[in-house]
């Protein structure tokens, strides 16, 4: 229950101090879950959602400070959490809880009815934690729920293609990488509006990608359960790694080069990281398992 998870550092081509700021802030977004919504809440921690606090903490006016600790859920562990005052944490918290309700609703509807008889057991408690996230960030909330209104209205449509079907996640992203320059004061001398197109137009590539990245990982398992996928679409048998890589890459270099427009932030190599490195090294994986299927 929590965005895909496929937007992480590559820890092999970071520096070991780029890496410790990179777990601090996912520890950090880890407390901050538990802070305004439960300690449960923690456990839809995820690392799109930590990318999007990065990115908030890179830009940001405010320089973030870290100080050690230790884990809520292994006091014997020690770690070093991300401090700030601004609400790049907050956000990208409300965002994980959101996200992992809608979520969660979107998995009552598709999946099998012993998975369904979990699903409604813990739903009470994402509900309370919508609540919550209703009250301090409602335009986070609407884009989300507008998201999975929109997918499942682009799935029902008999004339549904990828483009389609990869738009609502898309818009999300767009949507509330755009709200960054409305809520946090960021340290540029751009025009705010230019800067708000700038993030909207990056976090739209970054949507896509990652619809479909997890839409290429889930091709086989959605074709055996008779699930929606986008690549299955028009031919059921067609290979999605034949196409894969080429769309992807068009992704990358679109988000890549909104993202060159920007002032320089504080986590550039960082994110610079996610993107040339992780992102490649993730969507290769994935469409050289078709490679190995089309040699058997």
């Amino acid at each position: 229950m929590q965005l895909f998870g496929y937007v992480k550092v590559d820890r092999a081509n970071l520096l070991g101090k780029e890496y410790d700021t990179y777990k601090s802030i996912y520890c950090a977004l880890c407390k901050q879950l538990g802070k305004d919504y439960s300690i449960f809440a923690r456990l839809i921690l995820s690392y799109d959602c930590t990318f999007y606090a990065l990115l908030i903490m890179s830009l940001e006016e405010d320089d973030p400070t870290f100080y050690a600790g230790r884990c809520r859920f292994n006091p014997l562990k020690k770690c070093a959490y991300a401090k700030t005052e601004s609400k790049a944490l907050s956000l990208a918290a409300a965002l994980s809880v959101a996200a992992a309700y809608y979520k969660l609703r979107d998995n009552l509807i598709d999946s099998p009815w012993y998975k369904r008889i979990l699903y409604r057991l813990i739903q009470p408690f994402f509900a309370s934690w919508r609540r919550k996230c209703q009250k301090k960030y409602p335009q986070i909330v609407d884009i989300v729920k507008n998201m999975l209104d929109a997918q499942l209205e682009a799935e029902r449509n008999p004339e549904c293609h990828l483009d389609m079907a990869a738009d609502p996640t898309a818009t999300m992203l767009s949507q509330v990488c755009g709200l960054i320059p409305d809520e946090v004061k960021l340290k540029t001398n751009q025009d705010p509006q230019k800067v708000k197109r700038i993030l909207s137009t990056f976090g739209y590539y970054i949507g896509r990608w990652i619809y479909l990245i997890d839409a290429a990982d889930d091709y086989a398992d959605d074709i055996k359960h008779g699930n929606f996928n986008p690549f299955a679409l028009n031919n059921a048998d067609e290979n999605p790694g034949e196409r894969l890589i080429p769309t992807l890459n068009h992704c990358l270099s679109e988000a890549l080069l909104s993202y060159g427009l920007l002032d320089k932030g504080r986590f550039d190599s960082i994110i610079m990281n996610v993107l040339t490195f992780s992102c490649v090294s993730i969507q290769n994986q994935i469409a050289d398992k078709y490679k190995e299927k089309n040699t058997e």
